[in-house]
């Protein structure tokens, strides 16, 4: 079949001709084609203007970047004009031309890989070139290369920073994901021979034991390039595929790198389609991705936890399944299907769990993946990426058989605990790709659900699911032609789910209805079925179905009036004066109008006369309270309004208008507190309609203004406030641009049946060239009119709050509210009208040399400067204003709140508001997402979503005034802004804050001005700050979540201000520490500062590259850049500039310290403000510059301080310090295959090799001399050479050439003789150990990698200098069991091994003199709670050191493993740690370490007494004081704890299961684990079941299968029952865990199935029961099939005769051995049993006859009878809740004799 024949198969025309025709604008004119631009901005009503506004915009943009980067300023013009560049991307999408994209590119390519790029500006040009490379399509290999290298270093430097663990670099959280994505974004553009160099690079790390493999593998997966063109494969993935999927299948315990090799999989996969043959591979990935579910299998399973936080991203694991399917063989489907049916169970409703989330991301991805791969192949443009080959793309059958096998699952997830969205969007995109398979179940389950009332979780899971197939079913197609007869039964249907007391469903149901309508018009059409005889069935049925709409759209308003009426009963809402509805009410107001004028959007013309007729004679014939009830029935006659303007304004206005004048005749009433209910309601009702098309309103607007003059001086609050409403929406309406409608077809339905057929309309697309959107643009009538209203209503205020400011009159505050309230409703009406204020600009605050100018947009209305800017006018006034209340009487706070709002306004408000436009944003996103169509793609929205975003669009310009220009009058108002921050009412100061941080964000560069006046109220000598002042200043410098935070800007001017006074203000005479809410102020401070940090540069520099590229985007044409080029003279001036900027860095950094330290000095400073100095102190350390000396000594104190928290800062500070002072040491290059005199292996080959033999640690020739040591070859990294060598190898010198050691203080720089001062003292150093052996936290404390960076840092820097004076120390703490003393003695010996690097072999000797009694000392005591202690202090101490260096410690450690002194415990920690090297990974050498293989046989020889022994084996340990030599089996018994606990442990750790080996112990623990959950059990028992979990969660390997089921075969004949039963819980896991390696292997699943079976007749009745139970399993996941033979064999068994019962005495015991006939007769019940309950949720055709046969055993002897009723009752559980369907399976009969089981009376029995 062709795709053609799919709906939409072929390419739609491009849009107008070719992409310029749609500018009418040929190349030439312009000189260059764009990239790519935003589509939207030509459908705006001035699009004519903004060819010219963007040429202006980027020209700017271009000479200014450039001529900022030449002049080396990165900070403020570079900054500032790539922040221009974002701005210009966000407005106008890639709207330049290819070569200056490609320049755009490379300048920030070298910008962001500037070496000592301060890492806030590396983020900004990371995040902008991110932007930059985002759409790859518009740039190909040709036009662009990248190299990696700068990327590499990048990532080094940052991620894997050396410096950052010591403090001395503080990045952001941010950083790793920014990076990351670079990566991604730049790595298509690597060059060809990147790959190899790469691997080049990277090899050596991989060493399997080593922390450096994990980065390796994360090299690989962020850079290898996967995307490059098939004749380049050689030189791409071939170079390394093979090596990693072998690694990959080699690897079975999940070590976390192997997760992301699955991601590079994930994106190889995708990248090359149809280039890659996956099949031999398939059944381990699908293995693999079912255990990464972590589904949970078996009676007792034991996670191992890092199953849990290792398991693979689902999101790559979809990604890879997806680009594996098609092609030839159809091996994916069939393992995708095996995988859907082994889990399909886990899917139903009544399971849930920690695993049902991934399950549930699982369904909702793939669907969403193959849709995505569908476009790719048939809807695409094509582009330079590497297209799929035609013989690997999907074939129609391929995606009807993905479709069919996921469906299932997502109908049972429709109902799941986790809620409908991932069934819902599932659907949604398999209803894209065959409607036909995916709507009618979903319909079946629809349908029933609206009917039921019982269960409203079904209705709104059903109906959310329907919404995601909505566009679908509508258009019905070629596939599924009757999906749209569908639709009238539904809608009618749901109209019942508008119901007042179930909010949820409503609140769906008002979606759904509106999903519906939106697709479709609601146009009766029923009169064509008379004028046309070429219709089809479906439509005749249609035709004639129409006739319901106008029927659904009036019950849908009886419906909604009844909803409205039963929310006025709750309360009279009067008397409680709730102002706000609750928070329910609001969405349900948003559900009904948004619903029920996307209803009238969509009707024609006479269903709307009717529904407006309708609401009209609700509304009038009815008063409504105005704040629930009136607000919902208001926006109705609003959105009736909006539909139809003309005729519904003809009926309400009048009507409106004469109740109101004849309600306020009397004056009387302007003075009424209280005012008429009646009046109330018309002037809201007539206030919303006014929200409607500007020029309808016009020929009102004498009436209109009446009113106005009557009311908006009512006395009433709530009167005065709906007519401020009335002149506000007059005011939007006439001055704003908006589009006047939303219907779905352009130019509405009202044309004759015999033109236009709306059918054919059902569920179709806008089309973005041909959308006709009826702009609303203001005539010159309108914008006169709202100058007349602002003349009428504006001015008369204005004038009497400038009298009653000077203090001429006397107001009371209700009349100055009722004044601020005319105002504020003025000014947001017209903010489109009002030019921004004007003013001198602030020019002082930062230098530069760039021009830092703003451009404006033009939004469509070009300001009238001839008349007076009210705008002005109110800011005068209201500063006035604001000042006298303030001195007068600051106590009127609600008069402030709308001074605080009219300030924010006159500062921003240009027609929108930010927090309504982002909500609008996120809105149409969801929509956009609920009803798009990924499979075509194109923008195929409907058409009022296009209208939409064209709006948005709109007002994203309008809201784009940042960096606006800081003026003078801003500067007054941010400070009067402050004022009322620090004012002495706390909401007052809340709400000014607020606005106060917004204003900040807006200007450029107005913190500067406002941080010293902040800063004023801390100061500690003023006597005149109020702690509200204190506090609302706090406030200030702390900023809110996403705004700016004033303490800590980014940059040494402001910095230098603000952490000292926040210092300081511990002494101001506000400050009191009584005050919880200061207190807490202080540490929100301090914790946003250290959380926000990050190192600040010293050092701009801008590298000769850079400004090359400067040079040619300055040059470059298309728009040109009009300045002129650069003096040498400007040149020269630049770089002296940038010199002085650094220098003055430089000086800022150190009087930051100093005035630090004189803060944390000062008397009388409470200690949390020293703690918080020292704090900030702490911040300042860095890599590139030492610490003042002042500072060293001053953290070297604080060592021993007297407060926890002060002593943990200073331990760090010290390292740090100590690794600035660290000197330099010598390095040279080496040739590894010249030192072991062997050529370089052809291949590569991992392991033990001749080229590596050098560097091994063997007993025989270890350095034990001086000249050894001295002239052997020391390489402190261990992973070298393991796997490849690296292409420069470097070594330390030797000792003649490194630093100087045993240094006198002499020889020592001043920083280090403070240090040195201070550890040579016996007092200090005694102090200092006693403080690091305390307890910090009981039970809590590990092991420190701080302390051990000081002491390493001290050893390391000092040699062995102080070693004398903590000898003593040394060996009074290891004697000392105590946890934490322990603790500190193994961090000071790790410290010690490490620190002593770089010693001479003199004192290395005598170091391990000294460390080797106290190491054994130590180890002998070892506990379990110091175990792990211990563990990292050895391990730590061995990281990055030559083995041969540390001789000593190793053969100290191998002198006891086994010896059984220590206990099973340290021997196993030991036994875990040798064996970890014995791995088999691919092309790995065997290694010459210890092998488990011989271990292993040693050992069984040891425990063979146990194996021989029938009996149970306890825990015989004879007393100690025994008879002389214990027996050989209590040996074994102790042995077999040390292997079971390091079985344990490996399982955790190594890399690959020993599984042959660990086979021949299997039958041993099948004997000793226990059987029953009981703790009481001793470890043995516990320690043998816990390994035989985490064993049979092993990945075994294909050939390994066969040697595990000949043990289990084995022990299935075992004489113990105990062995037989763990047999089978031990195969239940082990099958799940490697099902597909399993069903690859036929001979396996006989095995299994024989084995289950023959232990169903089992003679003892625990292992029957446990056989069937996993017989049941086996064949749920669909690993064994229920089929004829297996049926017939259980049905011979049940058939079994039972010999007659014998009489005998009561007294006799012979009753305990079952006979061999009832054993087979239970077998086969036990048999049928398990089928029946293997599948739980539904009725197989066999199901019916199987119960009727297990009936006939009721009533047979026990244990028979116990089986049937318990199969009967969990048969009853699980298919109870959908028995109706279920019933449907069975005959009359059948039912008669299954109700009488199931209720009888021995069902209780």
């Amino acid at each position: 079949m062709e795709p053609e024949d799919r709906p939409g198969g072929g390419e739609p025309p491009e849009p107008g001709g070719d992409p310029d025709s749609a500018t009418n604008l040929g190349p030439c004119s312009r000189g260059f084609v764009p990239q790519k631009e935003i589509v939207y901005n030509k459908l705006l009503p001035y699009a004519e203007r903004l060819d010219d506004e963007s040429d202006l915009l980027l020209a700017q943009i271009k000479g200014n970047l450039g001529r900022a980067v030449q002049l080396q300023e990165l900070w403020p013009g570079g900054l500032f004009w790539t922040r221009k560049l974002s701005t210009y991307i966000r407005l106008y999408g890639r709207k330049f031309s290819k070569e200056d994209h490609v320049l755009f590119i490379k300048l920030l390519y070298e910008l962001v890989s500037i070496p000592k790029l301060e890492i806030s500006m590396m983020q900004g040009f990371a995040r902008l070139l991110i932007n930059l490379l985002k759409k790859k399509e518009l740039l190909s290999r040709d036009d662009l290369e990248l190299p990696w290298r700068p990327l590499y270093d990048m990532v080094e430097r940052i991620l894997y920073s050396k410096t950052e663990h010591l403090g001395l670099n503080w990045f952001p959280n941010s950083v790793e994901n920014v990076l990351k994505t670079l990566v991604k974004s730049c790595r298509p553009y690597f060059p060809e021979d990147a790959t190899a160099e790469m691997l080049e690079e990277w090899r050596p790390l991989m060493c399997p034991f080593d922390v450096t493999m994990q980065k390796a593998i994360t090299y690989f997966e962020i850079f290898l390039p996967t995307s490059l063109p098939p004749e380049l494969h050689h030189k791409g993935f071939k170079l390394w595929f093979d090596e990693l999927i072998g690694l990959w299948v080699s690897v079975q315990n999940l070590p976390q790198w192997e997760g992301q090799l699955v991601n590079l999989f994930a994106r190889l996969a995708t990248d090359n389609i149809g280039y890659i043959d996956w099949d031999p591979y398939v059944p381990k990935i699908f293995t693999r991705i079912l255990r990464s579910l972590n589904l949970p299998v078996g009676s007792n399973q034991v996670l191992v936890p890092r199953f849990l936080t290792n398991a693979y991203d689902i999101g790559h694991a979809v990604v890879w399944i997806t680009a594996m399917m098609g092609g030839p063989s159809k091996l994916v489907q069939k393992h995708l299907t095996g995988l859907f049916n082994s889990i399909a169970s886990f899917y139903h409703p009544s399971n849930n769990g920690r695993w049902l989330n991934k399950l549930m991301k699982l369904l909702q991805r793939l669907p969403n993946s193959v849709v995505r791969r569908l476009h790719r192949e048939r809807y695409k443009k094509a582009s330079w990426l590497t297209p799929v080959p035609d013989s690997h793309k999907l074939t129609d059958q391929d995606v009807t058989d993905f479709v069919q096998c996921i469906i299932q699952p997502v109908l049972l997830a429709m109902f799941s605990k986790t809620g409908s969205l991932e069934a819902a969007q599932a659907l949604q995109n398999l209803a894209l790709m065959r409607p036909e398979l995916v709507i009618p179940p979903v319909l079946e389950r629809t349908y029933p659900a609206l009917e039921t009332l019982t269960e409203p979780h079904q209705l709104t899971a059903t109906l959310s699911c329907v919404i995601g197939v909505a566009r679908s079913l509508v258009s019905g197609g070629k596939w599924f032609p009757e999906g749209p007869t569908h639709m009238l039964p539904l809608l009618m249907r749901a109209l019942p789910g508008v119901d007042p007391n179930d909010f949820s469903k409503c609140m769906i149901t008002f979606q759904f209805i509106a999903t519906f309508s939106t697709l479709v018009p609601l146009v009766d059409c029923s009169s064509v079925l008379q004028e046309r005889n070429d219709l089809t069935e479906v439509e005749k049925e249609l035709c004639s179905a129409t006739a319901e709409f106008e029927d659904f759209v009036l019950q849908f308003m009886d419906r909604c009036f009844g909803l409205i009426e039963s929310s006025t009963l709750e309360q009279t809402r009067e008397e409680t004066e709730t102002e706000k509805m609750t928070h329910l009410e609001s969405l349900v107001e948003l559900g009904l109008s948004s619903t029920f004028s996307t209803i009238l959007t969509q009707c024609s013309n006479e269903i709307f006369k009717v529904a407006l007729q309708k609401v009209f004679n609700f509304a009038v014939s009815n008063i409504f309270e105005t704040r629930v009830a009136g607000r919902m029935v208001a926006d109705m006659c609003r959105a009736a309004v909006k539909c139809c303007p003309e005729e519904s304004l003809k009926i309400f206005v009048p009507h409106c208008c004469s109740v109101i004048t004849q309600l306020t005749i009397n004056d009387d009433v302007l003075n009424e507190e209280e005012l008429d209910k009646e009046l109330l309601w018309n002037l809201q009702l007539l206030s919303e309609i006014t929200r409607v098309d500007g020029k309808k309103l016009l020929p009102y607007k004498e009436e209109l203004v009446k009113i106005l003059h009557r009311t908006l001086h009512l006395t009433c609050k709530q009167g005065y406030t709906l007519s401020c409403n009335l002149l506000h929406h007059l005011l939007r309406s006439t001055t704003l641009i908006y589009p006047t409608e939303y219907c779905s077809v352009p130019g509405g339905f009202n044309k004759p049946p015999s033109e236009y057929f709306p059918i054919k309309d059902w569920g179709k697309p806008g089309d973005l060239w041909n959308l006709g959107i009826q702009w609303h643009v203001p005539s010159h009538e309108e914008i006169t009119f709202a100058y007349y209203l602002l003349d009428s209503f504006l001015q008369p205020e204005l004038i009497k709050l400038q009298l009653y400011a000077n203090g001429e009159v006397e107001m009371s505050r209700d009349d100055v509210q009722q004044r601020l309230t005319i105002v504020h409703n003025c000014l947001i009406g017209s903010g489109n009208l009002l030019p921004p204020l004007k003013g001198e600009q602030i020019t002082h605050l930062v230098p530069s040399m760039v021009s830092l100018e703003e451009t404006k947009l033009y939004t469509g209305l070009d300001y009238d400067f001839s008349r007076e800017n009210h705008r002005e006018a109110i800011a005068k006034v209201i500063r006035k204003l604001l000042h006298h209340i303030l001195d007068n009487s600051e106590d009127d706070t609600k008069s402030l709140f709308l001074i605080i709002k009219i300030i924010g306004d006159l500062l921003q408000f240009q027609g929108s508001h930010k927090h309504e436009f982002d909500s609008r944003w996120k809105s149409f996103n969801l929509v956009k997402k609920s009803m798009e169509n990924r499979l075509q793609g194109k923008k195929q929205h409907i058409r009022a979503l296009l209208i939409d975003r064209v709006m948005l669009q709109h007002e994203l310009r309008t809201l784009t005034v940042e960096g606006c220009e800081y003026k003078k009058v801003h500067q007054d108002m941010i400070r009067d802004l402050l004022r009322l921050s620090t004012s002495s009412y706390g909401q007052v100061r809340n709400k000014a804050q607020q606005t106060f941080f917004t204003a900040l964000g807006t200007y450029t560069f107005c913190c500067r001005d406002i941080i010293p006046l902040v800063l004023e109220f801390l100061q500690p000598d003023r006597q005149d700050v109020t702690q509200q002042q204190f506090k609302g200043a706090l406030y200030c410098l702390l900023g809110n979540h996403s705004g700016v935070c004033l303490a800590n800007l980014h940059d040494w001017d402001c910095i230098v201000q603000t952490w000292p006074a926040i210092v300081s203000s511990g002494l101001s005479k506000a400050m009191s520490l009584e005050k919880p809410s200061i207190v807490r102020l202080f540490d929100d401070l301090a914790e946003k500062i250290h959380r926000q940090y990050e190192t600040i540069g010293l050092d701009f520099t801008v590298p000769q590259t850079c400004v090359a590229i400067g040079v040619l985007i300055q040059q470059s044409k298309y728009p040109s850049a009009n300045q002129p080029l650069l003096s040498p003279e400007e040149i020269q001036l630049g770089i002296q500039r940038q010199q002085e900027k650094n220098a003055e860095a430089l000086q800022n950094y150190e009087n930051l310290v100093h005035t630090l330290l004189d803060c944390v000095d000062q008397r009388n400073l409470p200690w949390k403000f020293e703690h918080i100095g020292i704090g900030f102190l702490s911040l300042l350390l860095r890599d590139d510059r030492v610490l003042p000396l002042r500072a060293i000594k001053f953290f070297v104190q604080s060592l021993n301080h007297d407060a926890i928290v002060v002593r943990k800062m200073a331990i760090s500070a010290v390292a740090g310090i100590l690794k600035q002072l660290k000197r330099a040491h010598k390095k040279l290059s080496i040739c590894p295959y010249e030192i072991s005199t062997t050529p370089k292996p052809s291949c590569i080959l991992a392991g033990d090799r001749p080229d590596n033999q050098w560097m091994h640690y063997d007993s025989k020739n270890i350095p034990r001399t001086k000249t050894e040591w001295e002239s052997s070859c020391f390489v402190e990294k261990t992973h070298w050479g393991y796997y490849t060598w690296p292409q420069n190898m470097v070594v330390y010198a030797p000792v003649e050439e490194q630093p100087k050691l045993g240094r006198s203080r002499e020889d020592m720089t001043e920083a280090e003789q403070i240090i040195f001062d201070h550890f040579s003292n016996p007092k200090f150093v005694e102090q200092l150990i006693n403080f690091l052996s305390l307890e910090d936290r009981k039970g809590k404390d590990k092991f420190n990698p701080r302390r051990f960076c000081l002491f390493k840092g001290v050893f390391r820097n000092f040699d062995d200098a102080f070693l004398p004076v903590l000898k003593p120390h040394l060996e009074r703490l290891v004697s000392d069991s105590h946890e934490s003393t322990q603790r500190c003695v193994a961090e000071i010996i790790a410290g010690l091994i490490r620190g002593s690097k770089h010693w001479t072999f003199e004192k290395v000797e005598r170091l391990w003199e000294l460390l080797c009694p106290l190491l054994r000392t130590a180890l002998c005591n070892i506990t379990v709670e110091t175990y792990n202690d211990w563990g990292t202090c050895i391990a730590t101490s061995c990281e990055s050191r030559d083995p041969r260096k540390l001789h000593w410690l190793f053969e100290l450690l191998l002198e006891s493993p086994l010896s059984g002194e220590g206990g099973s415990f340290v021997d196993a920690c030991v036994l875990t740690y040798i064996f970890m090297i014995d791995v088999s990974l691919p092309n790995t050498a065997p290694t010459k370490s210890p092998r488990v293989p011989e271990f292993t046989a040693r050992i069984l020889e040891k425990l063979k007494p146990l194996m021989e022994v029938d009996e149970e084996i306890q825990n015989h340990v004879m007393e100690e004081n025994g008879v002389g030599e214990e027996d050989e089996r209590t040996q074994g018994i102790k042995l077999l704890k040390t292997i079971l606990k390091w079985l344990m442990a490996s399982a955790g750790r190594s890399f690959s299961t020993a599984v042959t080996e660990q086979l021949q112990l299997l039958p041993l623990f099948f004997k000793i684990a226990p059987v029953e959950n009981d703790n009481s059990y001793d470890e043995l028992k516990r320690d043998a079941k816990l390994c035989l979990s985490l064993m049979s969660q092993g990945l075994l390997y294909p050939q390994q299968v066969p040697l595990v089921l000949q043990v289990l075969k084995q022990t299935a004949r075992s004489s113990s029952w105990h062995a037989r039963y763990t047999v089978l819980t031990y195969l239940q896991t082990m099958v799940f865990y490697n099902l597909f390696t399993f069903l690859n292997n036929e001979e396996a699943v006989k095995d299994i199935r024989w084995l289950v079976i023959s232990l169903l007749e089992d003679e003892q009745l625990e292992v029957r029961e446990m056989a069937a139970t996993t017989l049941s399993g086996l064949l749920q996941c669909n690993f064994l099939t229920m089929d004829g033979p297996m049926q017939i064999h259980f049905e011979q068994l049940c058939k079994t005769k039972l010999p007659k019962k014998r009489k005998r005495d009561p007294g006799t015991v012979g009753d305990t051995i079952p006979s061999a006939e009832l054993v087979n007769r239970h077998a086969g019940v036990l048999g049928i049993g398990a089928c029946i309950l293997s599948s739980p949720y539904d009725v197989p055709t066999w199901m019916p006859q199987l119960l009727m046969n297990l009936s006939a055993h009721l009533n047979d002897p026990q244990p028979i009878e116990m089986t049937v009723k318990k199969t009967l009752s969990n048969f009853r559980r699980t298919h109870h809740d959908n028995w109706q369907e279920h019933k449907q399976q069975f005959t009359d009969d059948q039912l008669l004799v299954l109700t009488d089981l199931l209720v009888s009376p021995c069902y209780y029995a």
